[in-house]
């Protein structure tokens, strides 16, 4: 091993090509059941979108109007498995990280970890030159239905007072899946973006997903004392992600339970 591995933990990079809802959120799961055997490095992946779509929280109802909004506009629909508001999934940065609380320098209870990703996220941000300030409020809303975006939830990344990157968990023994969104362009729909901001506007100007994915890295690696290695998936996460994406997250039981004609968002 290098030397410059002997004091830090070493994490996997993915950088992966677009894909569909199913495909992406399968991959994320089948790292994570990977992690908890002990048959994957801690991961840090970097995706994107094929087509536009909506991951849902797992705890979250679909209702007729979130169904046709999604007909109407031709938007993929898709559950995701950590929880979390409604995500429009569009003009955004997506990422995950699977780890588990060993490999930190220090071990937190699982809610602590969305601070410590935050942080990573914020000191990424600020080298891109923009201030952002992490939220210590709790969303009190009982909506079921409500958008990710529209409600910052503590420990989300504010700029101005509106929410520009936001992630949900899972937790699995000691391993957690964490699944974030950070916010280019908040253009479309109005309804989606009233309390969001997007990157690029801030900035005014374009940025490079390559340019994001470089200062996510360094920030990471920074701040939580990590070496990355790029990978790609092992075999045996492949296999189990096809099985994921076929039998799971391609099926109206997953993406639609829970679904009610009678509720409106």
């Amino acid at each position: 091993m290098p030397a410059n591995y002997t004091n830090k933990k070493v994490w996997r990079l993915l950088v992966d090509e677009p894909q569909d809802g199913a495909w992406n959120m399968a991959v994320d799961e089948a790292i994570l059941h990977q992690r908890v055997k002990g048959d994957s490095l801690s991961t840090l992946r970097i995706y994107s979108w094929q087509r536009r779509t909506i991951s849902l929280g797992y705890f979250q109802r679909i209702d007729q109007a979130l169904a046709d909004l999604c007909g109407q506009n031709n938007i993929e629909l898709i559950r995701r498995p950590t929880g979390g508001g409604f995500v429009l999934h569009d003009q955004e940065f997506t990422f995950s990280v699977i780890f588990s609380r060993q490999d930190l320098r220090d071990r937190h209870q699982a809610v602590e970890y969305f601070r410590v990703i935050a942080t990573c996220i914020q000191k990424a941000l600020l080298a891109l030159g923009v201030q952002v300030n992490l939220t210590e409020s709790v969303f009190a809303g009982k909506d079921n239905h409500f958008f990710c975006f529209n409600n910052p939830t503590k420990y989300d990344l504010l700029i101005n007072g509106k929410k520009v990157c936001g992630s949900a968990q899972r937790r699995y023994r000691d391993i957690i899946l964490q699944q974030g969104s950070l916010i280019l362009r908040t253009a479309g729909e109005p309804v989606f973006w009233q309390q969001a901001a997007g990157l690029e506007e801030v900035l005014q100007q374009k940025i490079s997903l390559a340019e994001i994915s470089t200062v996510f890295q360094q920030s990471f690696a920074s701040e939580l004392q990590l070496n990355f290695v790029p990978g790609n998936l092992s075999a045996a996460e492949l296999l189990l992600a096809r099985r994921l994406a076929a039998g799971k997250y391609t099926q109206a039981s997953w993406n639609y339970q829970g679904y009610s004609q009678g509720d409106h968002a």
